[in-house]
């Protein structure tokens, strides 16, 4: 398989507060191994001591940018409860070892950040937990944390204080499913919004 940067999202919004850049980096990681996820993700945040451009490295910034869903696949199932309700969702992906086709969301990594439509309009962001981020009621303002300028810089006074803050704070928010992963909007920091994970590392290229 030709390789892919997968992009996801948290199961649930958060707010502004998010421990800092490590603490939003962390639930990534840990979320993206409890679906199966054996890549390693980061958040797309910008902060302090990061450019959100930065965070993949050069040599794989042409890579296009895919969900989770297998492009032979369906969407999640819902897995039934004992008292018949329908449950939660059940993982868009479980790969060991592979990295499975996702439908496509950008043509590369540099092409979010060139200051054009980068993304495809319209495509589903899935969370790890296989919602549908643009049409679930989970995620009823459908804008995801960035922290970013136009070019994939910090945002100084943008980043709802390093991502520590939920108060009076503002951070950078881009509009989802409108081809523009880095156009901002400043939102107040205490409304929980999406908060998207990249994958940066493939340990499945070296095992075979």
């Amino acid at each position: 398989m030709d390789s892919q940067l997968r992009l996801a999202a948290l199961n649930v919004p958060l707010s502004g507060d998010m421990s800092g850049i490590r603490g939003a980096d962390l639930q990534c990681y840990r979320q993206s191994q409890e679906a199966g996820l054996y890549g390693t993700f980061r958040a797309f945040l910008s902060a302090p001591s990061q450019d959100l451009v930065s965070i993949v490295k050069r040599t794989d910034r042409t890579l296009p940018i895919v969900n989770l869903k297998a492009a032979t696949g369906t969407e999640s199932e819902l897995l039934p409860t004992r008292g018949g309700d329908k449950g939660t969702p059940r993982p868009l992906a479980q790969h060991h070892g592979s990295c499975p086709q996702g439908q496509l969301l950008a043509k590369s990594w540099s092409s979010l950040f060139e200051g054009r439509p980068g993304a495809t309009p319209g495509s589903p962001i899935y969370s790890f937990n296989g919602r549908n981020i643009l049409t679930d009621p989970l995620w009823p303002h459908r804008l995801a944390w960035q922290g970013s300028t136009a070019r994939g810089g910090h945002a100084r006074r943008r980043d709802c204080q390093g991502w520590r803050g939920s108060g009076a704070a503002e951070g950078m928010a881009t509009p989802l499913g409108q081809g523009r992963l880095l156009v901002g909007h400043r939102h107040n920091c205490s409304t929980p919004l999406a908060v998207l994970c990249v994958e940066v590392a493939f340990p499945y290229r070296h095992m075979w």
